[in-house]
């Protein structure tokens, strides 16, 4: 079950970054920074795993305006139960630089 989730959440990731893109001429080269967390607790046996994706989707010409998303999912299991909990965050940053450059020509 854990591995549908990951498989998932990928695929959310894969799904931002096609729609996000341009026509194939003006398409950029973008990065995603993806962190695969494990964190075990023997006293109460419980588990958590974590997979999450940080990518810049969109940025202007002069990059004073930018559009970051990430999304996250987070698995905890005790291991006195069959089920676990699941939760899952995606997000949308927009930024925007006001200030401008007084030694700009």
């Amino acid at each position: 079950m854990r591995t549908l989730h990951i498989w998932q959440l990928l695929a959310l990731i894969l799904a931002i970054g096609c729609a996000s893109g341009a026509p194939a001429s003006a398409r950029q080269r973008r990065q995603i920074d993806l962190t695969l967390s494990a964190e075990h607790d023997d006293k109460d046996d419980d588990t958590e795993l974590a997979l999450e994706a940080i990518a810049g989707l969109w940025s202007s010409a002069d990059s004073r305006t930018k559009i970051d998303g990430s999304a996250r999912v987070v698995h905890r299991a005790n291991g006195l139960s069959d089920t676990g909990n699941t939760s899952y965050q995606a997000r949308l940053h927009l930024h925007h630089e006001y200030k401008t450059n007084p030694y700009q020509s």
